[in-house]
Order: C-alpha cells, then structure tokens, then sequence
C-alpha cells in the first residue's frame, strides 16, 4: 500500500502522517508499515537544535498510526475511529535520526468489539526501537460543524455536531447551537443565547438582542430556545431584563415572518405565532397556541393552551384556555372546539369547558357571579379543572371578559 492509498484509508494527514507506506498485512491479524526519516520532517526544527532526535511521542504515533490501518481495513469498524489510549510496557531502547527507515509492526493481540489490544515494535536496520503494548476504543466518527467562510462564530460560541452556519451570519458571545440546527444567511445571533437540536432559522432573523425595556441596564440575560423550532424570515426574539433571567421558547413551535417575541416571554410547545404579529414583555403563551396574523399581545398578558386569536386582534387582557378571540379590543367568541377535537378531547370533557365558556362570556354576569355559579356545577375532566384554575390565578392582566351576543355558532 502506498502513501495515496494510506491516505484514502486513515483520516491522518501531513505534516502529521508518519506512516509512508505498508509492507505486509494480513487481516484481523497484522500489519506491517515503513515511515521514512527525513531531515526535512517538522519537528526537526526544534528538537534538537545542533542533535536532531525524533521525539518518541511520535515514534509511537507512527505505531499507532499503522494499527489505525488494521483497523480501517476491517468493515466492522466502518464510520468508527479508533482512539489511542493506553500503553502497557512500552520501552524505548534507542535514538531515531535523520536518515533511518522505520519499520513498524502492529499485532492484533484480542478485546471486546470496542477495545482492542495490539503489540507493537519499532525497528531500524532490525535493531528494536521501542516495543509494547497499546489499547484502543472505538467512538462514532465526529462530525462538524459547517460554518461559511463569511459567517463570524466568536471564539466562545459552543456548535454541535452538524450545525449549518450559512452566509454572512454572525454568532456573538457564549452563545450555544444544539446538533443539526441550521442558520441560514444573514442572521444575528447575540451574546448568551441558547439554541436547541434540530431548529431551522431563517433568512435575517435576530435572536439574542438586548431588551427594548427602559430597565434593562446591560445585566446578564438570555434567550433559551428548545428543540425542532422553525423560526421564519425577520423575527426578532429579545433577551430578557432582570439579572439571570430569560426569554423561553419551548419545542415544535413555528414563528412565521415579521413575528415578534419581547424580552421575558415565556412560551410553550407546539405553538404557531403567524407572520407580522408581536408579543410584548413578559407574555405567556401555553402549548397548541396559535395566534394570527397581524395580532398584537400586551405586556404581562397569559394566554391559555389549546386557544385561537384570530388576525389582526389587540389582546388587552388574560385568554382563557381553549377560547377563541378576536376584535380590537379582544373578544372571546366561543371554545376552540375543532382544536379540543383534534387534541382528542372526550366529548364530556367539550361540554364541560362549554358550559364554563357559556356562563363567563354569555350569561351577562360579572366574574364573581359567572364563577359563584360554576362553582356548584359538577366539573369532572381534567381540562375544565385546568380552565377553571386559569381563570382563579391571580393575574395583572385580569381575564378577557368582554362580553358578545350570542349566536348560532354557540351550537358548534
């Protein structure tokens, strides 16, 4: 086997492949490889100045450079590299200089599957060099991250394997990307941001920046974001303000283009957020929500799982789980049934958040009255304990209950 051949099996290159050719090899059995000494070689330079020494550091590099090579012709060990880490009895009996031919021998000893144990000699001109024993593990082929060449990665961002930086993106301070997620062109992710596996950010997106909140003083915050997220064209997704604290996006959720995610918003799974609407501070939304296009959330305002606001509404106040809304100011207009549907909701459970929804947002009583009432009614599901629970939690915000006439889709 000659150098062209070596290099198409072992991953080592120059100037660090100290195998030139193989001599003799049997599979599953030994190996026999040749490394030419040159005055020529790297380390030469500084080892030693006036008495040039190959370091015995290499001379058993070059031993397991050549054991790598038994290694990489056995189809078991495909997609796996074998990493060096163990010597037993390696004794060095004598000097390589410029000009000596090394020869090294690799013995397959035995081992698990994962670790093998091999004996090794270092010879010139039939002289022992050095001779051992040395292990082996076998870990799963690295991959790395793909960074293009006009992207900008500071020194303390941390990539997982497989991440795609695209054009002209720029990755600030101890930020962290989980494996497989992809940045496309042109986007800003900045200091102390945490991005989970497999999300997919899109053309000009902005994540990280600082809080447009007059109380933010530069303190340490972050942006926390799950995992399989898409994040579309344009949206910005702030930090938070407050020492330690953070914008939270969950997993699953999609944000169309143009959205917006103010500092300290917490947001759940599964959630779609449609192109050109904004969540101001310290929102929360739970999980299945989606909110429409052109839709603006005030601070400080909850929004419940499972529930539906409808394009182009001003949500001023709390949204109960399961609901739909939408008006300027908002409205509820009746439960989210064909969600409660999809979500596999029993049909008891549909008509137990609908009598709630009924006597809150249709009977014209006041909270006090509406929750007096339902109080005595016989709630037995867990998603109507959730909606009432909702509801009874001390809010800023205060529930949506601005009332609407009642109509046919009552009944759906």
């Amino acid at each position: 086997m000659n150098n062209d051949a070596i290099l198409d099996l072992i991953p080592h290159r120059p100037p660090f492949l100290m195998v030139d050719r193989i001599l003799d090899f049997e599979p599953d059995k030994r190996v026999v490889g040749l490394k030419n000494v040159s005055i020529n070689e790297p380390f030469f330079e500084g080892h030693f100045t006036g008495y040039p020494l190959m370091p015995n550091s290499l001379i058993i590099e070059a031993l397991a450079q050549t054991a790598s090579v038994l290694f990489f012709k056995n189809p078991k060990y495909a997609g796996q590299l074998p990493l060096y880490n163990g010597i037993k009895s390696l004794s060095v009996k004598k000097s390589v200089v410029p000009g000596d031919q090394l020869r090294l021998e690799v013995e397959l000893m035995g081992g698990a599957d994962n670790r093998l144990t091999v004996e090794v000699r270092a010879l010139v001109d039939s002289q022992v060099v050095c001779e051992g024993e040395m292990t082996f593990t076998f870990a799963a082929t690295p991959s790395r991250p793909q960074i293009h060449p006009t992207a900008s990665v500071h020194i303390s961002a941390t990539l997982g394997s497989d991440v795609v930086i695209g054009p002209y993106t720029i990755i600030g301070e101890n930020v962290v990307i989980g494996d497989r997620t992809v940045l496309e062109a042109h986007i800003m992710v900045e200091r102390d941001t945490e991005i989970g596996e497999e999300c997919r950010i899109h053309f000009g997106a902005v994540i990280g920046s600082k809080a447009q909140d007059v109380k933010y003083k530069g303190e340490s915050t972050k942006v926390i974001i799950g995992n399989r997220n898409e994040i579309r064209e344009y949206v910005t997704i702030n930090r938070a303000t407050g020492q330690d604290q953070a914008t939270i996006l969950g997993d699953d959720n999609l944000l169309m283009t143009n959205a917006h995610v103010g500092h300290n918003c917490v947001l759940g799974n599964r959630i779609v957020i449609v192109n050109n609407s904004n969540l101001a501070g310290h929102v929360t939304v739970e999980d299945g929500v989606i909110i429409g296009g052109m839709a603006g959330v005030h601070q400080f305002v909850r929004i419940g799982k499972g529930s539906m606001v409808g394009s182009y509404t001003r949500l001023l106040q709390d949204l109960p789980p399961f609901m739909l809304c939408e008006g300027n100011p908002a409205v509820v207009r009746n439960i989210n049934a064909v969600g409660l549907k999809r979500a596999g909701f029993s049909r008891e459970a549909i008509q137990e958040v609908k009598a709630i929804f009924k006597e809150l947002f249709r009977s014209g009583k006041n909270f006090s009255q509406a929750m007096e009432v339902i109080s005595k009614m016989t709630i037995s599901s867990d998603q109507a304990k959730y909606l009432l629970d909702f509801c009874t939690t001390d809010s800023p915000r205060g529930i949506c209950i601005k009332k609407v006439e009642e109509t046919s889709s009552d009944e759906e």
